[in-house]
């Protein structure tokens, strides 16, 4: 709920009538490292609609000088029960946006329209939360998963981390610890990082398009770190840019927790953790 404000002067301003519209949806587009330049610019997806609200707040007629306040207000509704409403997120190939528009209609031959638009934030309430999912791994140079780069002759390490849960509520933070336990060479950062995974179905006849992108890093330890030390990890998941994941038909939203363990050298240990945000 809110009001509209329009503010006439020189005698007042004729209309013919006021309107708020409502649109939410879920916009997508395509990566063009994922199905080339031409086809990412050409591709024709259609936004998923999740909420279409249209309201007359004032019929045809003439607004008095100086400032007129229109009070409205509108249910958060989906516009089919199949398609639920979902979190407003900003990412980098799904968006999902609720923009509210006034439109004033002109009157007469020389009246001129009126138009204004907003987005508004949407936090969809969740239901019981799901029990905890605590995460504990030792990351060593046999067992790596991911690396970047090739280890030094004789390279040897040990690291234990713990993710307190991997089931995790938006509104609160990510937390856990790493310790190094022993290392041959030094380690020159440890960092986390959250990660997006949008996936796309443009059509039935074309393969799904799944793209990883980061949302943000946060350094632990910096420069030469020492061994047998808790670490503490701590990440406040950013608003906008995150939200609980969904699926769909035509997309899915997931995120996961890279543990970023560069040495000196050159070489980078990679942890991964899905994650399932809720609210």
């Amino acid at each position: 709920q809110g009001e509209v404000t329009i503010v006439s002067r020189g005698g007042g301003m004729t209309h013919g009538g006021v309107v708020l519209k409502v649109d939410g949806a879920v916009s997508m587009s395509l990566s063009t490292n994922s199905v080339g330049l031409f086809e990412a610019f050409s591709s024709n997806i259609k936004p998923a609609s999740l909420m279409i609200v249209s309201v007359e707040l004032l019929k045809p007629g003439k607004l008095g000088d100086g400032v007129s306040t229109i009070p409205f207000s509108f249910p958060l509704q989906p516009t089919t029960p199949t398609r639920p409403l979902l979190d407003t997120y900003h990412g980098v190939y799904i968006c999902i946006q609720y923009t509210l528009t006034i439109d004033v209609a002109k009157s007469g031959l020389f009246g001129q329209p009126l138009h204004e638009s907003t987005e508004f934030i949407v936090e969809v309430p969740g239901k019981k939360a799901p029990a905890p999912t605590p995460q504990a791994i030792t990351i060593n140079n046999l067992n790596a998963k991911k690396s970047k780069g090739k280890l030094l002759d004789g390279q040897q390490f040990c690291v234990t981390a713990h993710i307190d849960t991997t089931t995790l509520s938006i509104t609160k933070p990510l937390t856990g610890h790493v310790v190094v336990e022993s290392t041959t060479h030094p380690i020159k950062s440890i960092s986390t990082q959250l990660v997006r995974v949008e996936t796309i179905t443009a059509t039935t006849e074309n393969p799904t398009v799944r793209e990883a992108s980061e949302v943000q890093s946060i350094q632990a330890a910096s420069g030469c770190v020492s061994t047998n030390v808790e670490i503490p990890l701590h990440m406040v998941l950013p608003r906008l840019f995150c939200a609980p994941g969904a699926t769909f038909q035509t997309f899915q939203l997931e995120f996961e927790l890279n543990l970023v363990l560069e040495f000196e050298g050159g070489y980078t240990a990679v942890q991964n953790w899905p994650l399932k945000v809720f609210r």
